[in-house]
């Protein structure tokens, strides 16, 4: 069973409620699920799982979600080789369609960089996330069976 750390960053709730969605999927698909909100993750706490999900949101024209930013900037140095690794994030394709989900992306890169391997393409939501509840769980079946 494949111990998977999913951290998010959450302002509005949205991507906490994907986070659940998600985790619950990667559960149905036998992994071992820890979940946490990035402002009580370490980076160096990394190491001690087979497979790495981040969840965050985009903000403005292509910025990650505050709570992300130094979880992300903490990740230099950090070697992630022999992960699996998976990202997800809502945006807003109508207001931002130069940046939708561009978070997904720039941690997706964060990923690859530091060694892990991606399992899965990035899963995105575009507005509301309630209607994108079951589609968030079978990605998370997805990147599940792909461990």
């Amino acid at each position: 069973m494949a111990k998977v750390v999913l951290i998010y960053g959450s302002t509005t709730d949205n991507t906490a409620m994907l986070s659940e969605q998600v985790a619950a999927g990667l559960e149905q698909g036998q992994a071992n699920v820890t979940v946490k909100n990035v402002t009580e993750a370490s980076v160096d706490e990394l190491v001690k799982y087979d497979a790495i999900v981040f969840g965050c949101s985009t903000w403005g024209e292509g910025d990650l979600q505050d709570d992300f930013v130094d979880f992300y900037d903490a990740m230099d140095g950090v070697s992630l080789d022999g992960k699996k690794a998976a990202v997800f994030g809502p945006g807003d394709k109508e207001d931002y369609p130069d940046s939708f989900c561009v978070a997904v992306d720039i941690l997706e890169e964060a990923l690859k960089e530091h060694g892990a391997e991606l399992v899965a393409e990035g899963f995105k939501v575009d507005g509301e996330v309630e209607p994108a509840f079951e589609d968030a769980k079978e990605w998370g079946l997805k990147v599940a069976k792909a461990l």
